[in-house]
């Protein structure tokens, strides 16, 4: 159960909270401040805490102070956005060195933000953080697709792995020195958009991990698998078979793009 808190001290009764709150878990008490009058309707979204002008809130122990500061944090321009989305790259080269594992950490905190349906923050962010890990997990995974009684592969993944076995190539993890796997549970009743969850933190943690010098590339090629392997993910990272996740590679880059590309307009645009 969400614990809300109001300080008398500093609430104004404006209402900001209780008509931001979506699903009307908020009211007026007798004496003209908020509570949380409805607790089996509160998502903890914390908008209470975000709205209020005088940061009078709390909800769970957090307050004004554990927030960033709106009117004084530093946010990209339009066009330092849209710089990032022409210039940034799937990079499928890195160097063979780990990436800063504070700079990870701090990353992979401040990705907890991302938001999720319903706010059910139901995610688990399983992290292979260096070179260490990534060869152990890689020997893992050629074991798991070496067991006995296993179908037969497909073609496109019978040859990448007699490439890895013979150290004349890596398809899937690309000798990069990290991999991160956003998972969700869908067996979660407050779950109500899983796929669309672990997808987005994805698309955030290579947000952030661009911005702090960190080349990133979509995994695909681990859910493909999945799919011909089940249980795969789950014998490699203990994400249960049928749980949506997504995978990203992260490192340091091997390579320098110049310039980005030339997509403006690639896409549809349908007004109505």
């Amino acid at each position: 159960m969400a614990i809300f808190e109001v300080d008398a001290s500093k609430c104004t009764g404006c209402g900001a909270c209780v008509r931001d709150c979506a699903f009307g878990a908020l009211r007026f008490d007798a004496s003209g401040h908020p509570v949380l009058a409805a607790p089996d309707k509160c998502m903890r979204c914390q908008h209470c805490l975000a709205v209020c002008p005088t940061g009078a809130v709390r909800l769970d122990g957090k307050g004004a102070e554990d927030c960033v500061n709106a009117d004084h944090a530093e946010l990209p321009t339009p066009a330092a956005v849209g710089n990032w989305l022409r210039l940034r790259r799937s990079v499928r080269q890195f160097k063979d060195v780990d990436v800063d594992p504070r700079e990870l950490d701090s990353i992979l905190h401040v990705l907890g933000n991302t938001p999720t349906g319903c706010n059910a923050r139901s995610l688990t962010f399983s992290c292979f953080r260096n070179r260490r890990s990534m060869r152990m997990m890689r020997e893992s995974f050629l074991e798991f697709i070496a067991r006995p009684s296993r179908k037969p592969l497909p073609r496109w993944i019978a040859v990448q792995i007699r490439r890895m076995n013979a150290d004349e190539g890596d398809l899937f993890f690309r000798g990069a020195s990290g991999l991160l796997v956003v998972s969700s549970d869908p067996a979660n009743p407050a779950v109500t958009t899983p796929r669309e969850d672990v997808t987005l933190a994805c698309a955030n943690f290579e947000l952030l991990a661009n911005a702090s010098g960190i080349a990133t590339c979509w995994c695909g090629f681990l859910g493909l698998v999945e799919r011909e392997l089940p249980g795969l993910v789950e014998c490699l990272v203990g994400v249960p078979a049928g749980h949506p996740f997504a995978a990203m590679l992260f490192g340091v880059s091997g390579i320098r793009y110049p310039r980005g590309v030339a997509r403006d307009g690639a896409a549809r645009i349908v007004y109505r």
